[in-house]
């Protein structure tokens, strides 16, 4: 092979990941908005899963994309280790579709798409411009594979297979013998690690197989392989995940290589002086690199097939093998790998926010409750406040510098403008946070000082605390599941705890001046009641942009 040769094999490649790589991130950035639906489903049941995992990477062309998304989800806890492992099976049958598409003859639309999508490319509108990602992805993809065919055919095959003799798995008396068939798996396991893309190994083996530089036999060898490489994505995303994500990684890889296995078993069953497997190859029909493709789709849904009976199973034998230290598995709301999905980021960002809120509310609560509802379980979370509000300001950190990262995304217009609502939501909470020092400290000098409220004075501050309490509630069910009918409710508890400050106001000031009240006792109240004031307008502050970002996305929302 001359230099001039080997570079324009290896710029062919180049351009072909290149293509696949563009035509993945457009579909992504168009479908993206369908996958928190999609999401949904996967609670089912296992064969919805399996289906679901099928369309999503059929979609973005990419099983590595998806197996990563769903050790985000596992990692997340929005999906249990069973429906992963679902998913997962479904992204294997999912990913054979770009073998499909790489095997036909259609270079004769490679130019009409590079022209079409670098058009599309000028027009205004953003949700155009990621179609034409696609479609340019699409023509650069062919273009790779029809570049590096038509240079392999030209290379002289007897210096490949000199090069390839270790590994060729041709027949020897309606055999594949065995060494060389585990020489070519290891090989393309390995180069699929390096490369981490199943589709552009299978590419690169499909463009080999039709210059006649690979026989069908050494090709699937490889595509076996390759298949197994592929699952290390998984186990790389998993390296920082909670063990039942590791345990989803791990079931990911097993399944590939009990596929492999027992499809390797198969090669031992004859059939038509050819092992059963090839046989079925054959009777399929087509040229060599459809039937490399073809292999390649009959190995993921025999595997798939073959263990879907028993993914619960499956899952035991996970658990086992990597079994989970604490009865408690920590889950990562804020989770990494679902930045490139941005409607979910987002709504994990809101449960971040709402747990974020809950341990706000408990701060001020005990606070409150330290004047005359201090009982043993609320003195224990009082010795604790300390440590309670650095962890607010941790996490107002981690959903800061989480947003900020989900900012570098490419996102809808009503995604970016939720960021900005939700970091001042974020400011609100942990400024509520705040507030519970400032109340300890006001009911430390009352105590300090053996002061007590009048008994109007702390019937009013009962009352306040308990309508306080009530609106936090719902402002936490609005971050929830935001409804019209929780919003007017959050409306009216506004309404009524301002009526009650203003109310309490007035009449403690009447006490001071009528000397029902000590004057040192009357503005300690009074501070206190200006605190509970400022809670109430974070809490209103939240609730009014509730509303606004957890609505469902819509789905003709444009890219910018």
């Amino acid at each position: 092979m001359s230099l001039m040769q080997f570079m324009t094999v290896f710029g062919g490649l180049a351009i072909f990941i290149f293509g696949m790589k563009l035509m993945s991130d457009g579909l992504h950035h168009v479908a993206g908005e369908k996958m928190r639906s999609i999401l949904q489903m996967f609670s089912a049941n296992r064969f919805v899963a399996v289906l679901s995992g099928a369309a999503v990477t059929c979609v973005i062309q990419s099983s590595s994309a998806t197996t990563v998304m769903v050790v985000g989800f596992i990692n997340a806890g929005l999906l249990n280790l069973v429906q992963g492992i679902g998913l997962m099976f479904g992204a294997h049958i999912g990913t054979t579709i770009t073998a499909q598409l790489v095997a036909f003859k259609i270079s004769w639309i490679i130019m009409p798409a590079i022209i079409l999508g670098l058009l599309l490319s000028f027009v205004p509108r953003p949700r155009v411009a990621k179609w034409s990602e696609t479609i340019l992805g699409f023509g650069f993809l062919f273009l790779g594979m029809e570049t590096m065919s038509g240079t392999l055919k030209k290379i002289d095959k007897a210096l490949f297979e000199s090069a390839f003799q270790f590994f060729d798995c041709g027949l020897v008396d309606g055999m594949i013998p065995v060494l060389p068939l585990l020489g070519a798996i290891v090989v393309g396991m390995i180069v699929t690690m390096i490369v981490q893309s199943s589709s552009a190994c299978t590419g690169i083996i499909i463009a080999l197989g039709a210059s006649k530089l690979l026989n069908i036999e050494t090709a699937v060898a490889l595509t076996l392989g390759s298949n197994i490489g592929t699952t290390i994505t998984a186990q790389l995303a998993a390296l920082t995940a909670n063990r039942v994500a590791k345990q989803a990684a791990l079931a990911n890889s097993l399944s590939n290589i009990v596929g492999v296995t027992v499809v390797c078993l198969t090669f031992l069953i004859p059939c038509n002086g050819q092992p059963v497997f090839f046989a079925l190859i054959d009777a399929i029909g087509g040229d060599t690199a459809r039937q490399i493709a073809n292999a390649h789709t009959a190995f993921n849904v025999f595997t798939t097939l073959l263990l879907l009976p028993f993914i619960p199973l499956f899952a035991k034998v996970c658990e086992k093998l990597i079994p989970v230290k604490n009865s408690k598995v920590k889950f990562e709301r804020l989770e990494r790998h679902l930045l490139d999905t941005p409607s979910i980021a987002l709504t994990q960002t809101s449960s971040a926010l709402r747990q974020m809120l809950k341990k706000s509310w408990k701060m001020i609560d005990c606070a409150l409750n330290v004047y005359n509802r201090n009982d043993e379980k609320n003195q224990q979370v009082d010795r604790q406040l300390a440590k309670r509000e650095a962890d607010i300001d941790d996490r107002q950190q981690a959903i800061t510098e989480y947003l900020s990262q989900l900012m570098t995304r490419q996102l809808t217009k009503k995604e970016s403008e939720q960021i900005p609502m939700m970091l001042h939501c974020t400011n609100d909470v942990e400024r509520i946070g705040d507030h519970a020092e400032l109340i300890r400290a006001i009911i430390a000098r009352l105590q300090n000082d053996g002061l007590k409220f009048s008994a109007d004075a702390e019937t009013e501050y009962d009352d306040l605390h308990d309508n306080l309490a009530e609106f936090a509630l719902i402002t936490l069910n609005l971050l929830e599941r935001p409804t019209a009918e929780l919003q007017e409710e959050a409306d009216r508890q506004n309404e009524k705890i301002q009526s009650m400050l203003n109310r309490s106001e007035a009449e403690h000031f009447n006490r001071i001046s009528n000397g029902e009240c000590r004057p040192e006792v009357g503005i300690l109240f009074l501070e206190l009641v200006e605190e509970i004031r400022k809670i109430a307008r974070h809490l209103e502050n939240i609730n009014d942009r509730a509303s606004m970002f957890y609505g469902k996305f819509p789905d003709a929302d444009e890219r910018i």
